[in-house]
């Protein structure tokens, strides 16, 4: 018996392989699978920012699945084909994300499923207080927790 829960999110693609959209961890870690832009019209032609945001929504829609929210995600990962889009990628991340600030990594990589240019894969928690619980990272600091 898996102590892993898969996940699956109508409003995200289907694998196109043996794997799940994401998988919950026994202490609440949702760990989502690389998702490409695939939905809303958005095809391999589309431009960056377009596939940017989509690939990121499908991401989001997984973790609400899940049972997170956008504010749970705490590190993402965008694979750019052309890290020269970077700043246009940048931008759309910063449009789905408005205020949360996850940690994240930008890589560029040879080449990706179906000829797109963007993919994204993320880190996020069950929804609750959060990841201090209640606590904001300062607290936790002064605390001798994070930095020290």
């Amino acid at each position: 018996m898996s102590l892993l829960r898969h996940v699956t999110a109508a409003a995200a693609p289907e694998p196109f392989g043996h794997y799940s959209q994401a998988t919950i961890t026994p202490d609440g870690t949702i760990r989502v699978s690389a998702q490409l832009p695939v939905g809303a019209g958005v095809s391999a032609e589309s431009a960056v920012p377009q596939q940017t945001r989509q690939a990121l929504r499908n991401v989001v829609s997984i973790v609400e699945a899940a049972g997170g929210q956008v504010d749970s995600v705490a590190h993402v990962t965008v694979y750019l084909t052309d890290i020269t889009d970077w700043e246009s990628a940048d931008a759309a991340f910063a449009e789905v994300f408005g205020t949360h600030r996850p940690a994240r990594a930008v890589l560029q990589v040879a080449g990706l499923h179906h000829g797109f240019r963007v993919a994204a894969d993320a880190v996020a928690w069950l929804a609750r207080e959060g990841p201090s619980h209640g606590r904001s990272c300062h607290h936790v600091a002064e605390e001798g927790g994070i930095g020290r």
